[in-house]
C-alpha cells in the first residue's frame, strides 16, 4: 500500500476519512470519541464550525470554549475524550477503556463554510456589499486557526454549497434573500486568490492545504482547476493537493454529468451517486499530475472504488456512523422481532462488504434494520466486531436502552465503528488492485460487478 508522508504521520492511499462531528451534536456524536480505539489511527475529518465557538450554534460544547492552551489538534480530543468517560461518564459500564492518543491520527480540517456565511450575513447586516472584507478576514482567521493547533491538513476556505437547516433559517427572509443573491463563482474565485496570497506570505504555514474545487458544470470545474494552476503561477505558490466540492449529491448537481449513463442493466438507484464524484475525480487527476485529491463527502462504500480508480486519493463520508443514529426508543423493544415492522426506526448494522482478513462477505452490501439482521450472521473481525461478539450481543445491549442508555449507545458505536473499519478494509485492499477490471475480478459481488459497469462508461 502506497502512503503519503503527513507530517510524519503514514496517510494510506487511499483513505476513508472518518467525520468527527463532536461540537454539531451529541449522544452518538460523544460516544463515537469515548470509543475511538475501534478505529484505531483512522483519519479524522473535522469541521472548524463546529469546533470554533465563535460561532454559536446549537450543540456546541464547553470543550471548545478555549482553546489557547493547545497547540496539537490531538490534545483537544485526548481532553475531550478523557472529559466524556471521566467527567461525564458517557461509557458503557461493563466495557473497560483503553488508553488512546488522537495525535496518532492524521486531522483534515475543513470550514463548514456554508454555516459561517449565515453568521457572516448576521454580522454585516445581510449588506451583500460588504461580504467580500469580511469573509476574506473570517478567512484569514480559519488558517490562522489551524496553524495554532498545528492541524495536518486543511481545505481552502471556500463559500460552501450545502446549507443545513438547524436554526429555522428558512424562515428568516432576510437571510434566504442573502444567499440568493451571492455570486458563489465569483466569491470562491475571490477567496482562491486570497488564500493563496495569504499563505505565500506564510512560508512557516504549518498544514497541508488543498485548494478547493467548485463547478456546475464539467467544463465548469475544468476552468476552476485552470484558475487555481494559474494562481499558483502567478503567486508562486503551490498548494499541496485539492479537494473537490460541490459533487457529493447527484441531485445537486447538473444532469450533465452522468445523464449520458445507461443504468438498464445495473438500475440508476445506487449507482447514478457514483458518477459525478468519479468523473470529478478524473477530470482533475488529468490536470493536476500526481497530487493528493480529496472528494469532499463523497466516501460512501460504492463510491470509494471508482473515485480511487479514477483518481482520488481520499473520501470521507459521515453515513458509516450517521445510520446507527435512526434507531428510536421504541425500536429498542421491537429488536427481537426479526420481520420488517412497517414504519419503524431502528439502528443500521452495515452488512456485506469485506471480512478483516480481507475474505470477501456473501452478504449484498447495504445498511440493514438491526432487527432484521439474522443473530447467527458471522461479524467481520475488526475491533467493533471482536469486543461485541455476535449480532445477538449487539441486540441485547440495544435493548437495554430503557434501563442502561449507555448500554444502547455502546451497541450503537459497535455497529457504527464497524461501518467505519469496512469503509476503511475497502481502502486497503483496492490499494493492492491497479485497476477496477482487477479489483472485480478478485472480489465478484454484485455491487462491484455493477460498478464496472458504470465505470466502464465514465
Amino acid at each position: 500500500m502506497k502512503y503519503l508522508d503527513v507530517h510524519g504521520k503514514r496517510l494510506p492511499v487511499p483513505s476513508f476519512f472518518q467525520v468527527y462531528n463532536y461540537g454539531g451534536g451529541n449522544g452518538d456524536k460523544d460516544r463515537e470519541i469515548v470509543y475511538s480505539e475501534f478505529t484505531g489511527d483512522t483519519p479524522a475529518l473535522i469541521n472548524y464550525y463546529y469546533i470554533n465557538n465563535r460561532y454559536p450554534h446549537i450543540f456546541q460544547s464547553h470543550a471548545f470554549d478555549d482553546l489557547s492552551g493547545y497547540s496539537k489538534i490531538g490534545d483537544v480530543y485526548n481532553d475531550i475524550r478523557k472529559m466524556l468517560i471521566q467527567d461525564k461518564n458517557e461509557i458503557y459500564s461493563n466495557y473497560i477503556s483503553v488508553p488512546y492518543d488522537f495525535n496518532d491520527k492524521v486531522f483534515l480540517l475543513d470550514s463548514g463554510a456554508a454555516n459561517i456565511v449565515k453568521k457572516i450575513a448576521e454580522e454585516i447586516d445581510y449588506d451583500v456589499s460588504k461580504l467580500d472584507e469580511v469573509i476574506v478576514q473570517h478567512m484569514k482567521d480559519y488558517y490562522d486557526f489551524a496553524d495554532k493547533l498545528h492541524v495536518d491538513i486543511v481545505v481552502g476556505f471556500d463559500l460552501g454549497g450545502k446549507y443545513t437547516e438547524k436554526d429555522g433559517e428558512k424562515s428568516n427572509k432576510k437571510l434566504c434573500d442573502f444567499l440568493a443573491t451571492i455570486d458563489s463563482e465569483k466569491i470562491n474565485n475571490l477567496l482562491l486568490e486570497e488564500t493563496i496570497k495569504y499563505l505565500a506570505s506564510k512560508p512557516n504555514f504549518y498544514p497541508y492545504v488543498l485548494a478547493t474545487i467548485h463547478g456546475a458544470l464539467q467544463t465548469d470545474y475544468e476552468a476552476c482547476v485552470d484558475y487555481i494552476l494559474s494562481l499558483e503561477n502567478t503567486y508562486l505558490y503551490k498548494f499541496w493537493g485539492f479537494a473537490l466540492g460541490g459533487i457529493a449529491s447527484y441531485k445537486q448537481v447538473d444532469a450533465s454529468w452522468y445523464d449520458d449513463i445507461n443504468f438498464k442493466k445495473t438500475k440508476k438507484r445506487g449507482f447514478v451517486e457514483t458518477v459525478t464524484p468519479a468523473r470529478a475525480c478524473r477530470l482533475v487527476r488529468n490536470k493536476v499530475g500526481d497530487r493528493p485529491i480529496h472528494a469532499l463527502g463523497c466516501g460512501g462504500y460504492p463510491n470509494i472504488a471508482m473515485n480511487y480508480y479514477c483518481g482520488a486519493t481520499s473520501f470521507d463520508a459521515a453515513s458509516p456512523v450517521r445510520r446507527v443514529g435512526d434507531g428510536n426508543l421504541e425500536s429498542t423493544k421491537m429488536v427481537y422481532n426479526p420481520n420488517p415492522i412497517p414504519g419503524s426506526s431502528f439502528s443500521k448494522y452495515f452488512v456485506g462488504g469485506i471480512n478483516y482478513d480481507g475474505t470477501l462477505r456473501s452478504e449484498p452490501c447495504s445498511y440493514v434494520k438491526l432487527n432484521e439482521v439474522k443473530d447467527s450472521m458471522p461479524l467481520c473481525g475488526c475491533p467493533a466486531c471482536l469486543s461485541a461478539g455476535s449480532v445477538k450481543n449487539i441486540k441485547d445491549l440495544y435493548h437495554m436502552k430503557a434501563q442502561d442508555d449507555e448500554a444502547c449507545y455502546y451497541s450503537r458505536q459497535l455497529m457504527g465503528l464497524h461501518a467505519v473499519r469496512q469503509h476503511r478494509k475497502l481502502c486497503e485492499v483496492i490499494s493492492n488492485y491497479p485497476d477496477m477490471k482487477s479489483f472485480v475480478a478478485a472480489y465478484p459481488s454484485t455491487l462491484n460487478t455493477n460498478l464496472e459497469i458504470i465505470y466502464n462508461q465514465l
